[in-house]
């Protein structure tokens, strides 16, 4: 006999996490179902005697309120504290150096990240009114960024920044998915530096400035939702229907009166072609990144020989081993000095499925080069294979086809993969799911015969 339930959330990640909240607060008895031992997806803590280590995300960006809604929802919007003063320094490689830039304006006029011609082309942006977009509806982040700044100044620096965001490859990544509001800002202003600037000064209701993290890591986000919501770990979803039934590997049947798919796009596209083969081509196209987050410490204070900060990214030119690394004692005051390293993305994808001995010597390889100094301890390899959604060109119109296919349709989707990839875009996707669920339906409790 089929269990009857009201919601069925397939997906315990930030995305399906903030579903499953919104719909509760709304009324609706919502059940998440999760493949994995715990919710939160990549975003989760790795312990060690080191200190806490991330398992993917380290920080977010207060600007942005579906983070904060999230917390609050959570009831732990008190343990988010804001980036230690010492984190405030970035890195940037260039001609294999470490070059500092802060997160202040001026401070592009005294950086080595960036050659005089480089300043120059970002004067002339700041400066001009000259509007020139792409010729078609989309262009990649490549095209969009060298057409406007030059060469240099895309290879060099743009491609190491965009590396921290997507870690992925700009010649493939779609400008208007990934960076929305530069495509915008040079419509409008005929300057994306300009216009970057007039969208930073405006500022949503419940947005904070600054960056923030949390002493545990952001494995707090799954265990606080286990709490708050019912849950079924460690359960693999093999079917649903048009109808809304869904089907677990042990057999189970969950009939329910809607079903949120809350998982990534290669996850949701063979649960949905049996039924909707158009809506299922388009999520199985959808392009994903690889990444391995190598976790390590110094063997003795001191040795990696790196300065404090943030991190520091690095270019595909400089020809390095990692994407970048992330300074994770130096985030939050007090912290002992570890780091964090990502290796693979849509730059190298064969190197995320490196051995831990390789990941680690490769990145060895990579401060000894930098600084002189040396890796130290393994502590730990956290490895997705999808890790991050890589928009390609042309994302929104296949965007809106899916969502033309899905109309109507009791199994709706959510994902990152709905924005620019980032977490923000997980987060909202979930919300936006739950508003769109409207009214309270309710199902008799499921007696304990048919319980799971």
């Amino acid at each position: 006999m089929p269990e009857r339930r009201d919601v069925v959330v397939i997906g315990g990640g930030l995305a399906g996490i903030a579903a499953a909240l919104e719909l509760q607060a709304k009324g609706r008895s919502v059940l998440v179902l999760e493949a994995g031992d715990r919710l939160g997806g990549k975003a989760g803590t790795v312990p060690s005697s080191f200190g806490p280590f991330p398992a993917g995300p380290s920080s977010f960006n207060g600007r942005h309120p579906p983070f904060w809604r999230l917390l609050e929802l959570l009831g732990i919007a008190g343990l988010a504290q804001r980036l230690a003063p010492t984190s405030q320094a970035r890195y940037v490689v260039r001609d294999a150096a470490l070059q500092p830039l802060k997160p202040n304006p001026l401070s592009v006029l005294t950086t080595g990240a960036l050659t005089f011609g480089d300043k120059f082309a970002l004067a002339r942006d700041f400066l001009g009114t000259k509007k020139t977009p792409a010729e078609g509806e989309d262009e990649s982040l490549d095209a969009f960024l060298a057409r406007r700044f030059g060469r240099s100044l895309t290879d060099h620096f743009f491609a190491a920044v965009m590396t921290g965001i997507f870690a992925g490859d700009l010649k493939q990544l779609s400008a208007t998915s990934c960076m929305p509001a530069l495509v915008t800002a040079e419509k409008e202003y005929g300057s994306v530096l300009r216009g970057a600037l007039a969208s930073m000064r405006q500022t949503e209701d419940g947005a904070r400035p600054g960056l923030y993290a949390f002493t545990d890591g952001f494995g707090v986000i799954g265990d606080a939702a286990a709490k708050k919501l019912e849950t079924r770990l460690n359960t693999r979803v093999v079917a649903v229907t048009a109808n809304a039934a869904v089907t677990l590997a042990d057999g189970t049947v969950l009939e329910a009166n809607d079903v949120v798919l809350a998982t990534e796009a290669t996850v949701s596209a063979p649960l949905i072609a049996p039924w909707n083969r158009e809506a299922g081509a388009v999520l199985a196209r959808f392009p994903y990144a690889p990444i391995a987050l190598v976790h390590w410490s110094e063997k003795t204070p001191g040795d990696s020989r790196l300065p404090q900060g943030f991190g520091y990214l690095t270019a595909p030119i400089e020809k390095r081993f990692a994407l970048g690394t992330l300074f994770i004692g130096d985030l939050l005051p007090g912290g002992s000095r570890r780091f964090s390293t990502f290796v693979g993305g849509g730059v190298s994808p064969e190197r995320a499925a490196l051995t831990d001995e390789q990941l680690l010597a490769g990145v060895d390889s990579d401060i000894s080069a930098l600084t002189g100094g040396s890796a130290g301890v393994l502590v730990g390899v956290s490895r997705w294979p999808q890790a991050v959604f890589q928009p390609p060109v042309g994302h929104r119109a296949q965007l809106a086809k899916l969502e033309k296919a899905m109309s109507g349709c009791r199994v709706r989707l959510a994902g990152s993969y709905f924005g620019g990839a980032a977490m923000k875009d997980a987060l909202n996707s979930g919300f936006a799911v739950a508003e769109s669920m409207n009214g309270v339906a309710t199902v008799a409790a499921p007696s304990a015969e048919v319980r799971v």
